[in-house]
């Protein structure tokens, strides 16, 4: 298990409502670290590479996701300002 949080100021219920769809992997909301980021348990089997990575992509595919601000980032990482 992984921890993921996700940082958005918009479209909060509807990015938790998708991931918490998802099977594989399987995410779980854990809480809100701050009043624009949530944290999620992320149960994978080693398939889907940087799980970061990886869920910020779910989101972006959303009709909306490629005009939102967001930051996708593993537990722990240190946010450097790059873009991917």
């Amino acid at each position: 298990m992984s921890l993921v949080n996700v940082s958005s100021a918009l479209k909060r219920d509807e990015i938790k409502e998708i991931l918490l769809a998802q099977t594989s992997p399987k995410y779980t909301f854990v809480k809100m670290k701050t009043p624009i980021e949530m944290q999620f348990d992320v149960e994978d089997d080693g398939t889907h590479g940087d799980l970061a990575s990886y869920t910020k992509s779910l989101i972006k595919k959303q009709p909306w996701g490629a005009v939102l601000m967001l930051r996708v980032l593993n537990e722990g990482q240190a946010f450097t300002g790059q873009k991917k």
